[in-house]
Parts: structure tokens; sequence; C-alpha cells
């Protein structure tokens, strides 16, 4: 009993742990109160790095060796020739060590597929800790409604916005000590049925990043494999927190996510092209002709310009072999270009190719058993709420390739195909057959 009490109580620290190596850059509590703003962000990476690092050895001599899966082979080859390409970057054009850092982390990337653990408790974990945050959310917005009537003006300033670059006129009040809330002196208040929403964010600095964070939490819950009311409740919670943060984006990503899961037709070739040919071409001249054509305005109007000024006026204005250094371009054309269009002029045409091969590889695992129907319909939305999140988030609005939050999503992608592979066994009862995880 002693050790099986042990043995929670270690997983509950390792869940601990990713939780918030993988929300600490976006999480004030650690970046502001503790490291002490954001020129210190950098400082929780390094960190991170070297506990993965140590993590990963500890598993080498563990094991005695390592060994590379025949199905994951041309991923190591293709994620070593990214990493490869990265460090060059780094060393032609000064990229201000980002490229560095991006192969860094896909060297970490590449030494997890050769060693093997079980971290499939982590899921649950994390899934009840997202319940336990969304219900804090769902706490303080009931009392701001119930107390306050949605009015935060009384509230007193505990971070000033511009020490996050936040725009002028927007702090960040604590309403009740339960997380923070930008208050800006314009903006647009979100109106739910005569009901004034405050756009909740935790302890984030903005609504996007807390929501990446639910996202990853109700994926975690959907892919465990307790059966319980808890978990049941722990997705509601997730579900009502997500509509108080009010994150269009997040919404999107849960219904395209289900809606990708339930028609089953497209694959890893189309679904890697279409990250890189739909924001450039499609998605804002469909934004803007949405605007035009259903006449809405307010505050989804306001939040869909705001994701078309995220992702850019589409095309690409420059085309090269190998890009340019990081963060070239200056900050008009930046922000016209969009994010996902800078980092392909960042690492050029020889970049997007190799890192298409890359997406396609990582994700044709998940794709294969997600197809095959070989898992329940919780897992695989599950696992395509995790995909979503990493493109529409990390790539698209964060333009970060490679990072904490990033790294265990892609890990995820990668590992738990092939561990419900590995595990499974097919059980008949009358002439039923299901799939049981081991």
């Amino acid at each position: 009993m002693n050790r099986l009490i042990q043995n929670h109580i270690d997983k509950l620290f390792i869940a601990l742990v990713i939780l918030i190596f993988f929300s600490s850059g976006r999480n004030l509590l650690v970046t502001h109160y503790v490291l002490g703003g954001a020129g210190n962000t950098a400082l929780m990476t390094l960190v991170f790095i070297l506990v993965v690092m140590l993590f990963l050895l500890h598993l080498v001599f563990s094991h005695g060796s390592l060994y590379i899966r025949h199905s994951q082979k041309k991923l190591i080859i293709v994620s070593a020739c990214l990493a490869g390409y990265f460090f060059m970057h780094e060393f032609i054009f000064g990229d201000s060590f980002i490229s560095a850092k991006y192969a860094v982390f896909l060297f970490l990337i590449i030494l997890s597929l050769m060693v093997r653990y079980n971290a499939y408790f982590v899921f649950k974990v994390l899934g009840y800790i997202g319940g336990f945050v969304s219900l804090i959310i769902i706490l303080q917005q009931f009392l701001l409604l119930t107390i306050n009537n949605g009015d935060i003006s009384q509230f007193n300033v505990v971070i000033d916005g511009e020490e996050w670059s936040r725009a002028n006129g927007c702090d960040y009040v604590a309403p009740y000590g339960l997380g923070l809330i930008e208050r800006c002196i314009w903006g647009l208040d979100v109106n739910i049925y005569g009901f004034k929403i405050n756009r909740s964010i935790f302890f984030s600095t903005e609504p996007k990043y807390i929501s990446s964070l639910l996202l990853v939490t109700l994926a975690s819950i959907l892919i465990s494999k307790t059966e319980s009311l808890l978990k049941f409740w722990s997705i509601l919670l997730h579900l009502a927190a997500l509509i108080f943060i009010s994150s269009a984006s997040s919404i999107l990503i849960l219904f395209i996510s289900l809606f990708l899961i339930l028609i089953r037709v497209i694959g890893p070739i189309l679904y890697s092209s279409v990250v890189f040919l739909f924001p450039i071409f499609v998605l804002p001249l469909l934004f803007s002709l949405l605007a035009q054509i259903t006449g809405i305005d307010g505050f989804i109007l306001n939040r869909l310009m705001s994701a078309s000024s995220d992702i850019g006026e589409g095309g690409l204005q420059t085309l090269s072999f190998f890009g340019q250094a990081y963060g070239a371009c200056d900050k008009s054309s930046c922000d016209d270009d969009g994010l996902l269009s800078n980092l392909i002029d960042t690492y050029g045409m020889i970049g997007l190719v190799i890192f298409w091969f890359f997406l396609y590889f990582l994700i044709r695992p998940m794709f294969k058993i997600i197809r095959s129907r070989n898992i329940n319909i919780s897992t695989s939305l599950g696992l395509m709420i995790l995909l979503n999140t990493y493109i529409v988030f990390n790539l698209y609005f964060f333009g970060d390739i490679f990072n904490m939050f990033g790294l265990m999503i892609l890990l995820t992608i990668i590992l738990l195909p092939e561990y419900i592979e590995e595990n499974k066994t097919v059980i008949s009862s009358n002439n039923v057959e299901f799939i049981k995880i081991n």
C-alpha cells in the first residue's frame, strides 16, 4: 500500500512539473511574480530544456540502450535534417538563438522517440487540473455577475499592461484574487443575453493563452482512460470556462476537430498542405467575405478581424531558397504578412519543404489510427484538438514552431498512437469486437 501511494505521489509530481513547464511561458504567476518580468522568460526555457534532458538521459541509462522504431525512422531522419537546417540558419544569419532553440527542441524530440516511458497517467492528472482551473474561472465570473453586475472598474490594477506590451490604456486587475482580467479604457464588452462578460484569462497575458492551455487539458481528459462522473464534469467545466474566456479561435478548434473526426476523409498529406496554403491564400479572404456578407458587428466582428490581422493579409512577399534572419522584415510588413508567412519568409522554400515533411511524418500515425477506428471517438477527438491547437496557436498566432508548450503536444501526437497500437487487445463478445487499452 505504501508503495502504491508513493507511486501515485510520484506521478502527480511529474504531472504538475509538466503542467508548470508547458504553461510557464504564458503563466504570469511564473513569468511575472517568480521570474520578474517578460525579459526573463528565456530562463524558464533553459531550465525546461535542462530538466527534460536530464530526465531523458536518466531513462537512457536506466534502459541501457537506445532504439529506433521502424515506423518512426523517417520522422527521425527528417527531424535531424530540420535540426541541421536550423543550426545552419543560426550560423549563417545569426537568428538571435531562435533557430538554435528550435534545433535543440528537435533533438529532444528525437531523443524522446528513442526511449520508452509510459506517461498515460499524465493525461488524467492534467485533465483534472484543467477542470479545477475551469471551476475557478466560472466562480470568478459568477461573483462578478452577481455582486458587481460585471463591472470591474472598482478593482485596483495589479500588473501594468505596458510591462507585457499590451495596448495603451490596458492593465490587469485580479477580481477576488481568482485570476487576472485585462481592463482597457476602450474595447468591446461581451454581452450574452444581457449579461456583461469580462473575458477571463486566469493568470495569463491574454485570452488566447489561457484558452490554448485549457484546450490541452480538455484534450488530456478526453484521452485519459478513466470513465467516471468526475471526468464528465471536468469536460463540462472546460466547455463553460471556454465560453467565459470567449476565444473564438478555441471554439473554432473544437468544431473543426469534431468535424474532421466525424468525416474521416482528410489525411496527413492533405492536412499538412492545408496548414500552409489555407491561412496564406484562403482565410484572410474568407474572413473579409464573411464580415461583408453576414453584416456582423460588435464583439464577433472584432474577434474575426483580430484573427485575420494575426494570420495576415495573404500571399507571400518574398520567396527565396534559404530565407533571411529571423525578424528581419520591418514591423509593418511583418504585420501585413502574418505570423506563418513570416516563418516561411525566414526559412525560405527549403525550410518550408523540410518542415512539411516533418509535419507529415509526425501526424501520419495519428491519422492512421483515427481512420482505422482502432480507438474510441473521445481519444480521437482529444488527439485532433491537440493537433489543431498546435497549428492554430503555435504556428498561426504565436509564430513559434517549437517551444515548451508545443513539445508536449507534438510528443503526444507521435507517441500515443504508437502506444495504443502496441498495447491494444481485441476482445470478441457475441461477435462484436471492441478495443481494450491495457
